[in-house]
C-alpha cells in the first residue's frame, strides 16, 4: 500500500509535462543504505513509445543497473513506456536525481538520503585507500579499499579491475583481526602508462553471508605527468638502487650487478650492459641479464647482470664503476646511480706459480739472511758478557785470540772493521809482555767494548 501512495506521490509531484507527454520518476523509498540499490521506475507517457532516458548525470553519485523496459498501450490511446533501473549509491550523504528529458518531457528532481551500512554498531561501508593526486608515467602506486566484515562467517566476493591506461597487478588480500570478522582490505597495484587525467574506478565490491551488500564506490582522479621526451624507454621510473657482489658460477667468478626498482623494471636497463662489458673487458653479449622478478608484497622488480671477471686484476684499490640513470618519481627529474664492483687478485695459473716461486726463494734468502744476523747478535752478546768477566791483560788477550781462532792479536785487529782494533792489539800486547807497560786493564776493557767486533 504505501509503495503505490509513494508512486502516486511521484506521479503527481515531480512530473512535469511538455506537450501531451508526461513523465516521471517513481521511487519506493527516498533512503537506500549503501551497498544497497535504490529501485527507480521510470514513466513516459506519450503519443508514441519513447527510447531509452538519458541518466548520465546521475552517474557521479550512482552507479546505473539498467533492467528492462516495457510498453503498454493506454485507453486514452497513448503509449506509457516504463524503464526499470537500480541505483547503487557511490557515497554516503544527500544526494540528487538531477532532472532528465524524454520524448519532449522532463522530471525531477528528487532528493535521496544514502545512509552508512552498520550492523551491531559495526560499520560496513568500504573506504578509499589514501590515492595520489599525481604520478609520472611509467610509475607504481597503490590503489586500494577497506571495509569491515560486518559477520564472522560473511566474504567478500571482487569482479576483475580494470583501469583504463594503467597496467594492474592485483595484490594479495589482507585481512586485520578486529571485531566480529575484522576487517579486510583489497589493494591493485598500478602502473600509469598514458598521460593525462583518469578517473581510478574500483570493480563492484560484494559482502555476501548474513545478507547482501554491493558496492560501486566513486571514482578518484589521478593525473599522469608526462616524462621528458628525451629519455628512452629502457631508463627505470621510480625509486632505483644497486647491489654489486661476486659470485661463483661453475667454480668461476663473476661479477653480478642487481638493479631494484620499487615499481617495473625493462626488459633491459639503458647502459647496465655496456658498462659492465667494459669493466670486465669483455663484449656485451658475454653480459647475461636475468628475467626481471616481481615482489608482488613489496611492490618491487629485480632485475640481475652477470659477466664473467678478466682474468687480470688488482685486488686493492676501488674496483671498476658501473651505474645507470633512472627517472626519480619523487625529485621529478634524471638521476645517475654508481657502484663499485668487488675486487679480488685474478691473474693467469703460470704467472701465480712464478710468483709463488719467486717468493719462496725470497723467503729462503730473508731467512738465511735473517739467521746470520741472529747468529753474529749473539756472538756480539757472548763476547760483552766475557769481556766483562775478563780479570787480567792475559784474560782479555785470550777472550780476542778465541773468539774468531785468531793466532795472533795482529790476525785479531786485521779482520775487525774498526781501525782503531789495531792500537787496541799493540797495547794489549804490550801489557800482557812488556814490564814497563801498565795493566790498566778497566781501560782496555772500556776500549775493546767500543770496538765493532767480528
Amino acid at each position: 500500500m504505501v509503495s503505490r501512495v509513494l508512486a502516486l506521490l511521484g506521479l503527481l509531484l515531480v512530473s512535469v509535462p511538455a506537450a501531451a507527454a508526461v513523465l516521471a520518476i517513481v521511487v519506493d523509498d527516498l533512503q537506500v543504505e549503501m551497498g544497497k540499490y535504490l529501485d527507480v521506475r521510470i514513466v513516459y507517457d506519450g503519443e508514441s513509445t519513447a527510447g531509452s532516458a538519458d541518466l548520465r548525470q546521475w552517474a557521479d553519485d550512482f552507479f546505473i543497473d539498467r533492467r528492462d523496459t516495457a510498453s503498454e498501450s493506454l485507453v486514452s490511446g497513448e503509449v506509457r513506456t516504463t524503464q526499470h533501473v537500480r541505483l547503487y549509491p557511490r557515497d554516503v550523504g544527500d544526494k540528487v536525481l538531477e532532472r532528465i528529458a524524454l520524448g519532449g518531457a522532463v522530471a525531477g528532481p528528487l532528493r535521496v538520503d544514502v545512509i552508512p551500512t552498520v550492523r551491531d554498531g559495526i560499520d560496513g561501508t568500504p573506504r578509499w585507500l589514501p590515492v595520489p593526486q599525481q604520478v609520472w608515467q611509467g610509475q607504481s602506486f597503490e590503489v586500494g579499499v577497506e571495509l569491515a566484515m560486518l559477520h564472522p562467517s560473511n566474504h567478500i566476493a571482487v569482479e576483475e579491475a580494470e583501469f583504463t591506461g594503467f597496467d594492474v597487478q592485483a595484490l594479495a588480500r589482507e585481512h586485520i583481526a578486529g571485531a566480529s570478522g575484522g576487517q579486510v582490505r583489497l589493494r591493485w597495484r598500478l602502473t600509469a602508462r598514458e598521460k593525462g587525467s583518469h578517473r581510478i574506478v574500483l570493480p563492484a565490491i560484494e559482502q555476501r553471508g548474513r545478507g547482501r551488500w554491493r558496492f560501486y564506490l566513486g571514482p578518484r582522479l589521478v593525473r599522469v605527468l608526462p616524462l621528458p621526451s628525451y629519455l628512452p624507454p629502457s631508463v627505470p621510473v621510480g625509486e632505483v638502487s644497486l647491489h654489486a657482489e661476486t659470485i661463483e658460477v661453475a667454480d668461476a667468478p663473476y661479477w653480478q650487478v642487481s638493479v631494484v626498482n620499487r615499481g617495473q623494471l625493462p626488459e633491459s636497463v639503458f647502459g647496465m650492459r655496456s658498462a659492465l662489458a667494459s669493466a670486465a673487458g669483455s663484449s656485451v653479449e658475454a653480459v647475461s641479464v636475468s628475467q626481471v622478478e616481481v615482489d608482488a608484497a613489496e611492490g618491487r622488480s629485480l632485475q640481475r647482470y652477470r659477466v664473467a671477471m678478466p682474468t687480470w686484476l688488482v685486488g686493492w684499490g676501488d674496483g671498476p664503476q658501473v651505474g645507470l640513470r633512472y627517472f626519480d618519481t619523487t625529485q621529478g627529474r634524471l638521476i645517475s646511480l654508481q657502484a663499485a664492483l668487488p675486487r679480488l687478485w685474478r691473474m693467469p695459473l703460470p704467472f701465480v706459480y712464478a710468483l709463488i716461486t719467486i717468493g719462496g726463494v725470497m723467503l729462503v734468502a730473508v731467512t738465511v739472511v735473517l739467521h746470520r744476523a741472529i747468529r753474529r747478535w749473539l756472538s756480539v752478546r757472548r763476547f760483552r758478557q766475557s769481556l766483562h768477566c775478563a780479570g787480567d791483560a792475559h784474560a782479555l788477550r785470550q777472550l780476542l785470540l778465541g773468539s774468531g781462532g785468531h793466532v795472533s792479536l795482529s790476525a785479531w785487529a786485521a779482520a775487525q772493521p774498526n781501525g782503531d782494533a789495531a792500537g787496541l792489539a799493540q797495547r794489549l800486547n804490550a801489557a800482557c809482555f812488556s814490564s814497563r807497560a801498565p795493566q790498566d786493564v778497566a781501560a782496555l776493557r772500556q776500549a775493546l767494548g767500543h770496538v765493532r767486533h767480528v
